[in-house]
């Protein structure tokens, strides 16, 4: 009885068409074809756990999908997808998402109902502001809206009692957020490639933090404040732009 099925690396445009019948799956992959959509028929694998359509065209997944009620990891990367799948909202079991290099723009209220995610990835996409929605999400652990183009944190972050890693890096932060000084179950924050100029004293909250990335903003001086992180085990704060300028000194002499 098949359990496992792997298609990934072909030309397909659309599952098999009797795949309704593979009772006992528990893994598809079809990662890397031209999938264009996946059909309504997905919802018959009633044993289906693992799910991964990365590297397709697929613009959106059927709602049906709320039926498969033992998934526990999705992985839709870098596919068409412009909207956050309203169907994964319903699934009671998934703990591990991403959604990684897609065009969603905004946030549904329902993914308030995903309180067993524990990992979402949403890095290269659309979005523009950190949703309120995602302070629901009390037991998520890690959390990565890299490459967006978010400016500011929500007080309601604070909620997040569970986060221990946060990856902000390549979006539009020109202050340090204090928000996230309330994050005491911290432990990794990545905030490169945003504009940041100056940190704010109220990070030494983060008692338990052990790794920071604030290497690529436009910092004058470096922050003492980081001095007083005594959890702090590996701290990157390169400047590429100082970089660069010292090369080209370099090649002048």
């Amino acid at each position: 009885m098949l359990e496992c099925l792997t298609l990934s690396d072909n030309k397909l445009t659309e599952l098999p068409k009797n795949i309704h019948k593979l009772n006992n799956l528990r893994k598809l992959h079809v990662n890397r074809n031209n999938m264009v959509k996946i059909t309504d028929s997905i919802s018959h694998l009633n044993n289906i756990c693992s799910l991964e359509f990365s590297g397709n065209i697929i613009a959106g997944i059927p709602i049906e999908i709320k039926n498969c009620q033992k998934i526990i990891k999705i992985e839709l990367n870098y596919n068409k997808i412009m909207y956050f799948p309203l169907g994964l909202c319903a699934l009671d079991s998934l703990y591990y998402l991403s959604v990684n290099g897609n065009y969603i723009s905004e946030i549904p209220a329902d993914i308030s109902f995903s309180k067993q995610l524990l990992h979402l990835e949403l890095s290269e996409n659309k979005l523009l502001i950190f949703s309120e929605h995602f302070c629901s999400l009390i037991n998520l652990k890690y959390l990565d809206l890299g490459k967006n183009q978010i400016k500011k944190i929500p007080a309601s972050i604070s909620n997040m009692i569970s986060l221990h890693v946060l990856i902000l890096c390549c979006n539009k932060f020109e202050t340090f957020p204090r928000e996230l000084c309330t994050l005491e179950s911290l432990r990794v924050l990545d905030l490169s490639e945003n504009q940041l100029q100056k940190i704010s004293s109220d990070i030494c909250n983060l008692k338990g933090i052990q790794k920071l990335n604030f290497s690529s903003n436009q910092f004058i001086h470096f922050p003492i404040e980081l001095c007083q992180l005594q959890s702090l085990e590996q701290l990157k704060y390169k400047s590429d732009k100082r970089e660069k300028v010292n090369k080209t000194s370099r090649r002048a002499i």
